[in-house]
């Protein structure tokens, strides 16, 4: 068992500035699945695009809204989130103050080229 803490030391810049912490991962020893805690700052976007794998999010903080194919639902804490394997994306921050953040789950492996 292990406690990991919200630290710098853990977190990564995507290139749209997001900040991922990687909070549980295989380097700890997690065999199946890697947990985060993403933040997008102010007004901020990630990259509309598409993953080989599924994510499942949880929003703790924040308003915002995921776009989709099509599609494009407001977000707030206390929402869940599934977004399928290869489904395109885009989580947006509409709040001016704070940062969006959420809990987000992929599969071991998944981005790890974003990791620190």
């Amino acid at each position: 068992m292990e406690i990991v803490n919200l630290t710098d030391e853990i977190a990564s810049t995507t290139p749209s500035g997001n900040k991922i912490y990687w909070m549980i991962t295989s380097e700890k020893g997690a065999q199946n699945f890697e947990l985060r805690y993403v933040e997008i700052p102010a007004n901020g976007r990630s990259s509309y695009g598409h993953h080989p794998h599924e994510h499942e999010v949880f929003i703790v903080r924040g308003e915002g809204k995921i776009k989709g194919s099509g599609l494009e639902m407001n977000l707030k804490p206390g929402q869940a989130v599934f977004v399928p394997s290869d489904e395109e994306h885009q989580w947006i921050n509409t709040n001016r103050d704070e940062p969006l953040g959420f809990v987000c789950v992929v599969p071991k492996g998944a981005e790890a080229e974003l990791k620190p």
